[in-house]
């Protein structure tokens, strides 16, 4: 497979991610607030990903969002932009999934919403410039 055809996968994964957390968060009723964060790190973690291939870095089998902006800043260092949202993004990678989960309230999901999509965006922005 192509690096190309694995980076358009990866954002389509990361896309599919993003548009499920909007569509959960949208909901007229209880809106399942870990659900929505899990996968809003999700569409971050594969769009990171993406943008690592996408350079033809190799990608680690990791859920560190933090790892990860740190190797895309490695090549573009207006990545350093979004540390503050990988580390806000990091912990709904596991702490969402299972029980004595962190409490959530609503600002959070739509925070994460929003730092997602805009990590989504970026990459997208990148890579459609080569």
């Amino acid at each position: 497979m192509s690096d190309e055809v694995l980076v358009g996968e990866w954002l389509q994964i990361a896309n599919d991610d993003l548009d499920a957390a909007q569509y959960l968060f949208e909901r007229q009723y209880r809106k399942p607030l870990e659900i929505i964060c899990y996968h809003c790190q999700q569409s971050a973690e594969k769009s990171l990903k993406a943008y690592l291939c996408g350079n033809g870095m190799e990608i680690p089998r990791t859920h560190e969002l933090e790892l990860l902006c740190r190797l895309c800043e490695n090549i573009n260092p207006a990545f350093s932009d979004f540390y503050d949202a990988c580390e806000n993004l990091e912990v709904y990678a596991t702490q969402t999934r299972y029980p004595n989960r962190i409490e959530l309230e609503e600002h959070n999901a739509k925070q994460a919403l929003v730092q997602a999509e805009s990590i989504y965006n970026f990459v997208i922005q990148l890579l459609s410039k080569r």
